[in-house]
């Protein structure tokens, strides 16, 4: 028998399954919370609750996890300084927002002169660098270097940037030349300060997972799941963290596919923190055709044909200064998780609630130490003395502030909270889930205490927060499935985004659910494919959503652990696609460079007579490119090669004129089930 163990770290939830190759069937699974303190420790409850005996025989394991979704929708992330050279600031003012850059003054410019080919005209005032590097770089857990055309000249003055950087301050430093050769400078210089800023958590749940292996005996080669939904090893991992933006949407699109065999899906995956959403056409998952965009920032990461956004079992539910119900797109520790492990919380929401049961301000909500090392943190006075507080537990926003001796209108946690430092615990869907009684696994007093705060202040029932909850889930989630599906059917949408008209007429759609809609018109978009749910609650919310699209709605078996079964049952694939191009040119005795089919390809031209030599040359470049990529990657089995390829046609009078002959080609490995018990896997 082959096994292979799956794992999935999300921002609630770590999932494990045992997967049989021989028979496509899922052995055992469990669930377990996400540790942030400590992920081993989460990753190992999950683990025990799979047949041990039959863990240690596994031979692999893939990995998937939303952490560096999750911290880049949240704003989270342990973001680098990135230095820029041959772009200045004006450039970034102008057009840097688009990419992720709302700062300008945030960022270290170094002038320099580079071609488009990359021949360096004037090189950088490295001294400057030098005497300034400690100036510039001060409070930076790590650094970015950008250069314009970077991707020309093999990263050359990044490098030596980066040499400089690292002798004066020794940050860790990710060059964009290393990362993508592609031509914009801006979504290189995004994905470069991604990395660099994921990298440290990325390697944090590689290296949680490891040990969690050598704890409990097991020797599997782990592989992690990309943003592409192919997988790639540890080692190459540990240098590109920014390639697990979408890995946790990816593992659940291949989850998903994988559990419900439906030939074309939508994957709607409601997890704690975000909702992934994914299209599946042909039994195989769609791929954005451009860099993937996640939160504000906008990469070259190639990744799924997804949407992904702050909204799941964990978000906030709060009110506005007209006491109107939001929901997220904070993330918080439920209130029934909280006071399951901090039994205080009750007595200090009982006595809340005899105090004051409303209030404009959200005093039901606690604090939570979350880093244990903000001692080492560059933190305020009052910053230092509140994580301090919280060293002997969770404390109500009140406490707090009377704790510091200041009112509880200036007690500012928003700086500490984005560095991940404390974390906040307060009322969330999963709370009232545990009202309604569809799940009640932790203290769900707690929930009702806070609920009945939160319905005070915002003037309402109970019953009635509860079905605004549940209503507004299944209302957004609804939005993202049409938003996705538009985008996939019309290429105006997926450039331009839903307009206001468009937004109003699927708001039309939503109410017809419940109102019937006019006698006179009905607003009805419909979707063939079926809504495939995964995830823990996606039961109470999916089903409303896909009648509203009249599309078909399946909850498979195991859905709440697909991620992990996505995670262990993808492939290594890497795919290129180059165009050959008629050059009108013949070749000669004078001049044999030239021919009459032009191969641009790694940045060079190369001319044939014949078409056919053309497409057997540029087929052969691109299979060895893909292997070595793939190896890189982490591969070591046998590599298959399929190749497409297909005309480029334009309108012409006579109806269509070719253009170019487009070649693709994709290299695939399968996961190696033969590793010999008690090999170690080392991150």
């Amino acid at each position: 028998m082959k096994y292979a163990i799956g794992i999935d770290t999300g921002g609630t939830c770590t999932d494990a399954v045992l997967y049989d190759f021989d028979t496509g069937k899922v052995l055992c699974f469990n669930k377990a919370l996400t540790t942030y303190d400590d992920l081993t420790r989460g990753i190992l409850e999950a683990l025990d609750g799979l047949d041990a005996s039959l863990c240690r025989q596994a031979c692999a394991a893939g990995l998937s996890t939303t952490l560096a979704t999750n911290a880049c929708v949240e704003n989270k992330f342990h973001r680098p300084k990135l230095l820029l050279m041959g772009i200045d600031r004006k450039g970034i003012a102008q057009f840097g927002a688009d990419y992720g850059f709302t700062d300008p003054d945030d960022i270290v410019y170094l002038p320099c002169k580079t071609t488009i080919t990359g021949q360096i005209l004037q090189e950088p005032d490295w001294a400057l660098l030098r005497a300034h590097a400690k100036e510039w770089f001060s409070g930076a857990e790590g650094c970015a270097i950008c250069e314009i055309y970077g991707m020309r000249n093999n990263g050359v003055l990044e490098k030596q940037a980066a040499s400089v950087i690292q002798q004066e301050i020794g940050l860790p430093i990710v060059c964009a030349s290393e990362l993508f050769s592609g031509l914009s400078s801006l979504e290189r210089a995004a994905s470069a300060v991604l990395n660099a800023g994921l990298l440290p958590l990325t390697c944090r749940f590689l290296d949680a997972v490891s040990r969690a292996f050598q704890e409990r005996n097991i020797h599997a080669d782990m592989y992690l799941v990309r943003s592409d939904s192919s997988l790639m090893g540890l080692n190459y991992a540990e240098q590109h963290a920014v390639e697990t933006l979408l890995s946790g949407p990816a593992a659940s699109a291949l989850g998903g596919s994988t559990l419900a065999h439906a030939e074309h899906a939508v994957i709607v995956d409601i997890g704690g923190t975000t909702t992934d959403i994914a299209l599946i056409e042909n039994n195989v998952p769609l791929l954005s055709k451009e860099g993937i965009r996640v939160g504000k920032w906008r990469t070259m990461v190639k990744g799924l044909f997804a949407s992904s956004f702050a909204l799941g079992g964990d978000s906030a539910v709060r009110w506005d200064k007209q006491g109107q119900m939001t929901l997220g797109p904070d993330r918080m520790i439920p209130l029934c998780v909280l006071a399951s492990r901090e039994p205080q919380v009750l007595a200090t929401l009982e006595d809340l609630l005899q105090r004051m049961p409303w209030h404009s301000l959200p005093l039901h909500e606690f604090l939570t130490l979350n880093r244990r090392d903000w001692q080492t943190l560059s933190l305020t006075e009052q910053e230092c003395r509140l994580c301090a507080i919280l060293e002997h537990g969770a404390l109500g926003m009140e406490q707090a502030a009377q704790t510091l001796g200041i009112d509880k209108y200036n007690l500012h946690t928003e700086s500490l909270e984005r560095a991940g430092v404390i974390l906040r615990a307060g009322l969330t869907p999963t709370d009232i889930m545990h009202l309604r009684g569809d799940y009640t696994r932790y203290e769900r007093r707690a929930s009702i205490l806070g609920a009945r705060f939160a319905a005070a202040s915002m003037q309402c029932s109970l019953e009635d927060l509860c079905e605004r909850v549940y209503n507004e889930i299944s209302h957004r989630v609804f939005l993202a499935v049409s938003r996705i599906l538009l985008e996939h059917a019309s290429p105006y949408y997926q450039t331009h985004g839903i307009d206001d008209g468009m937004q109003h007429l699927l708001e039309l759609q939503w109410n017809n659910q419940t109102s019937g809609g006019s006698s006179m018109l009905q607003y009805c978009f419909q979707s063939k494919a079926v809504l495939v749910g995964i995830g823990g609650p996606v039961h109470l919310f999916l089903p409303a959503a896909a009648k509203a699209l009249g599309a078909a709605c399946i909850i498979p078996d195991c859905a709440p652990v697909a991620n992990a079964v996505g995670a262990v049952t993808g492939r290594m694939t890497r795919t290129l696609t180059a165009e050959i191009r008629p050059h009108g040119m013949t070749v000669s005795d004078e001049q044999d460079n030239m021919g009459d089919f032009e191969v641009l390809y790694d940045g060079e031209s190369k001319y044939f007579i014949k078409e056919p030599e053309a497409i057997a040359w540029l087929t052969q470049q691109m299979q060895q490119t893909a292997e070595s990529d793939l190896r890189a990657q982490g591969a070591s089995g046998a590599i298959t090669f399929q190749v497409q390829q297909h005309d480029v046609v334009a309108p012409a009078y006579s109806g269509a004129i070719k253009i170019s002959t487009s070649i693709s080609v994709t290299a695939q490995a399968s996961l190696q089930l033969t590793a010999a018990k008690g090999e170690s896997s080392h991150v």
